[in-house]
């Protein structure tokens, strides 16, 4: 699991910022602060090593996000000498900071290389000379041949022989039991762009890592092709199969009062889907149930599909949705924190913020288990963690934190007194 990410010079951030994470988090505070930004530090990683698992560069344009050029993503206030710095921390036995340094990429300004990484565990240092990377730990040098960023994964047992190091598992990072290790490719992500009701969808392959895609393009296939599937015992909901569609209707049905969805089989390369806000035997095309169901849809699915050590990011679940609908998707979330996956969500919604206070009131997760960021316009302390007590509670309260309902009930009263 990831415990903490610093960014240094990428968009927003110029100076080293941190952000502690925990198993279920939500990014939410003022427009334009870093919540993307923050997002996308990962995003950049999964869709690298998707689109070529050798590669030296990080792809700044590719199935999740399109950042543009290069001197679109470094901090405008940065010197073109000074890289872009990644940090990621995360638990493996202890803890273990791996540090990426980023420069632009001559030949392709789409793209960044990496030219430096980090292994704080280690103590360890890896410069890239060409495609040569020099190894270097206290007095020693040693030199392996290093194609690209994803072979660390080979890399880092030599290391830790060379050194000393008692290091039996693969790197956490590619490669090892999913128990205990973070992998940068196996993201779930569901933009806020989700596609809305279609007519129909095109059958695809699914990819060696089955998601739904960024804008849920690719939840009917999944649903289709992985419909038999068992989901966690912990997100099995009523007494019906524990299949993967059998449990998408359930939840779907759990969080609208009532739900159904069918995709028929086909015999050709389209495929239908058909939902129902009743349990009644009736079908509808998505165009005339409601953007609600459509939107929701791709959220529950890859929740359902998600496996322990993966992550799951979602980008304003709260659009369409009534806000009881709201505070069940938000405890479904939950529930899928709670079986490995580590959670992010983006939102504005108060809803989903007192939701996610509920799921610690409702022993679904820890107060530890979530972690709470509020981004604000501030350069000195642009991030703040609100702690969350036991009892739902937070410690702390700052100004503009989900304050505006309050802010425009008082301004209510005051005119309502001056038209008296």
């Amino acid at each position: 699991m990831l415990t903490q990410i610093k960014l240094t010079n990428f968009k927003c951030f110029k100076e080293e910022t941190s952000f502690p994470l925990s198993q279920l988090n939500l990014l939410t505070g003022i427009n334009g602060q870093g919540k993307s930004t923050l997002l996308q530090s990962l995003l950049l990683m999964r869709q690298s090593i998707e689109h070529d698992k050798n590669t030296t560069q990080i792809l700044l344009n590719g199935s999740c996000v399109n950042l543009g050029n290069f001197n679109d993503v470094r901090n405008s206030r940065t010197s073109k000498n000074e890289p872009i710095i990644f940090e990621y921390e995360f638990l493996y036995k202890d803890k273990i900071n791996l540090k990426y340094f980023l420069k632009e990429n001559t030949e392709d300004n789409m793209s960044t290389e990496i030219n430096e990484i980090y292994i704080d565990d280690f103590g360890t240092k890896i410069v890239r000379d060409a495609n040569l990377f020099i190894v270097q730990n206290d007095d020693k040098k040693r030199y392996w041949r290093l194609d690209n960023f994803v072979d660390l994964v080979k890399l880092l047992p030599n290391i830790a022989d060379e050194y000393g190091h008692n290091y039996a598992h693969q790197c956490p990072i590619w490669g090892g039991s999913q128990d205990d290790y973070f992998d940068f490719s196996k993201i779930h992500y569901i933009s806020a762009a989700r596609v809305g009701p279609q007519e129909f969808y095109s059958k695809s392959n699914l990819t060696t890592f089955p998601n739904v895609g960024a804008k849920g393009e690719f939840t009917a296939n999944i649903l289709y092709k992985k419909k038999d599937d068992l989901v966690n015992d912990k997100l099995y909901l009523g007494e019906d199969a524990k299949t993967l569609i059998t449990q998408t209707e359930a939840w779907l049905n759990q969080i609208f009062d009532g739900a159904k969805v069918e995709i028929p089989h086909s015999e050709t390369n389209i495929l239908e889907l058909f939902l129902n806000t009743s349990v009644s035997r009736d079908r509808f095309k998505p165009i005339n149930v409601g953007f609600g169901y459509t939107y929701i849809l791709p959220i529950i699915v890859s929740g359902l599909i998600a496996k322990q050590g993966e992550i799951l990011i979602v980008e304003n679940p709260e659009a369409h949705l009534h806000p009881k609908a709201q505070s069940r998707l938000t405890q479904f979330l939950a529930k899928v924190s709670s079986c490995g996956v580590q959670v992010f969500i983006e939102s504005h919604s108060e809803h989903i913020l007192n939701a996610l206070r509920l799921t610690v009131l409702k022993q679904i997760v820890t107060a530890k288990d979530l972690s709470i960021l509020y981004f604000q316009a501030n350069s000195e302390q642009p991030v703040i963690p609100i702690p969350v007590k036991s009892d739902g509670e937070l410690e702390v309260w700052p100004e503009d934190f989900f304050d505006q309902e309050e802010l425009d009930l008082a301004e209510m009263f005051k005119l309502r007194r001056q038209n008296r």
